[in-house]
Order: C-alpha cells, then sequence, then structure tokens
C-alpha cells in the first residue's frame, strides 16, 4: 500500500508538472498567432500604401505626357512663326538693297518726281526690317524657353519613370497575407488641363502674311535680277513650302543662269506637289 501511495503521488507530481508546460505552451501559442495577426495586418497597410503610391505615379505621368504635348504645340507655332519672320526679313532686305541702289543712281530725281522711289520710303522699309528683326530675337528667345522648358520636363518624367519600376519590384517581393486582400479602388484621375501661353496677338500677326504679301513676293522674284532674285529663294522657299531638293534646284537653277559655262540643272523627279502635305499659315 505505502509504494502504492507513493506511485500515485509521483504520478500526480508528474501530471502537474505536464499540466504547467502545457500552459505555458499555450500562452506561448496565443503569443505568436498575436503577431501573425499584427503582421497581416501590417502586410496589409503596406500594401494598401504601395498602391496608392502606383496611383500618384500614374496620374504624374499622365499629367507630364500633357505638358509635353502642350509644350510642343506651342514650340511648333513659335517656329513657324520665326520662319514666317525670316521670310519676311529676307525679302525686306533685298527691297532695301534695290531702293539703295536705286536711289544712287542718276535717275533718282526723276524717280522722286514720279513718286516711284523716295527717302521716307526707304526709311520706312528699314524701320519695318529693325521691326522684324526685333520680333525674330523675341521669338527665338521665346522658342529657347520653351525647348528649355521641355528638357526639364522630360528629366522630371524620367526620374519619375525610374522610382515607379522599384516600387513595382517591393510590391512583389511582399509575401501574400493569410486572409485575403480586400480589392483596392484606384483614386480617380485628377483632371488635368493644358496650359497653353501661346499669344492670340502673335497669330493674328503670322496671318497678315496673306496670298497678296505672298503674289508681291513672287512677283519681285519673277521680275528681279538674278543676283536679287537668288538672295529671295529663301523667302520664296518659306512662303511656297519647297522642299530641301526643291530649293537647292532653284539655287543652282539662277547659279546657271548667272554662269557662262556649266550644264543646266534637270529636276531629277524631285518636283512633287509639296505644298499639299504642307501646313499653310499663310492664309
Amino acid at each position: 500500500v505505502g509504494e502504492l501511495n507513493d506511485a500515485l503521488r509521483n504520478s500526480n507530481q508528474e501530471v502537474f508538472t505536464i499540466s504547467k508546460k502545457l500552459s505555458l505552451r499555450e500562452e506561448d501559442v496565443g503569443t505568436l498567432q498575436d503577431e501573425v495577426r499584427c503582421q497581416q495586418d501590417r502586410l496589409l497597410l503596406l500594401q494598401e500604401e504601395t498602391q496608392c503610391v502606383r496611383d500618384q505615379l500614374q496620374q504624374m505621368e499622365v499629367h507630364k505626357d500633357s505638358q509635353l504635348r502642350s509644350v510642343r504645340e506651342e514650340l511648333l507655332v513659335q517656329t513657324q512663326q520665326v520662319d514666317s519672320c525670316q521670310a519676311r526679313i529676307s525679302y525686306l532686305e533685298v527691297e532695301v538693297e534695290t531702293l539703295t541702289e536705286q536711289l544712287q543712281t542718276p535717275e533718282v530725281c526723276e524717280e522722286d518726281q514720279n513718286g516711284s522711289v523716295t527717302v521716307d520710303d526707304l526709311d520706312h522699309i528699314q524701320r519695318i526690317n529693325r521691326d522684324l528683326e526685333q520680333q525674330l530675337g523675341d521669338k527665338n528667345r521665346t522658342i529657347k524657353q520653351l525647348q528649355q522648358r521641355l528638357a526639364e520636363m522630360r528629366r522630371t518624367l524620367q526620374k519619375e519613370l525610374k522610382l515607379k519600376p522599384e516600387v513595382e519590384v517591393e510590391g512583389k517581393e511582399k509575401p501574400e497575407p493569410v486572409c485575403p486582400e480586400p480589392p483596392s479602388t484606384p483614386a480617380p484621375s485628377p483632371p488635368t488641363s493644358r496650359t497653353t501661353v501661346t499669344n492670340t496677338s502673335d497669330l493674328n500677326d503670322s496671318r497678315e502674311i496673306n496670298f497678296e504679301y505672298l503674289k508681291h513676293v513672287v512677283l519681285k522674284f519673277m521680275s528681279s535680277r538674278d543676283a536679287e532674285a537668288y538672295q529671295l529663294i529663301r523667302a520664296v522657299s518659306v512662303l511656297l513650302s519647297f522642299t530641301r531638293e526643291e530649293e537647292e534646284m532653284l539655287k543652282q537653277t539662277l547659279e546657271y543662269k548667272m554662269s557662262w559655262f556649266g550644264s543646266k540643272p534637270s529636276p531629277k523627279g524631285i518636283i512633287r506637289p509639296s505644298i499639299s502635305g504642307a501646313s499653310t499659315h499663310w492664309s
């Protein structure tokens, strides 16, 4: 009987020890479960933040694309206006040279009496030429500023696009959560406004070179001497939207007419309707 009592006490002691260990293990399991739930919540929060950053990058990319298109359009308009000013300057320079030669000839008195050429006309054309040169300088400065803006926007867009793959890689490295992730609704893209700083008065100025001006330049080109007509080639090429090949052929033809030797240049199939596909802003 004594041995049985001792065995019973030992068994009870072992049961108590095992029960204590079991309660400790249950506490450890509860602690681990709490940590797992905390990590799941943290992972879910990180995934939501990653999605929010992706949406913001997408919106910024769309906004930058819109700004780039706007700057390109402004640059195109300014370039067309510069071409117009250059054409008018080329024509007026030849006009000034012609009037200067006429004023220096002995027949200037007769022409003054007939009202053909006067000093006032020459001064007026010179003032117009100076005004156009000033406008051309302003347009060149505007184009330079637009090109700088375009370069800055491109650099900014490249930096933002470099950040986007890094965010995507971080999202892929995150393990999947135990509980299903709720679908995230992307934030609506804010409306992007296209800011165009093109001055309407500049566009109206470019339309002043109309058909009458084109006719006047062509008549001047056809009625001038070969040397004067050669200086008008650039103005005629801009007004009639000549290609480089057509402008070069016109130069070679005039050089052939002014020289004593040489063969007449042939078109070689370069003459084609170049005006039909070009953007005409003279009318």
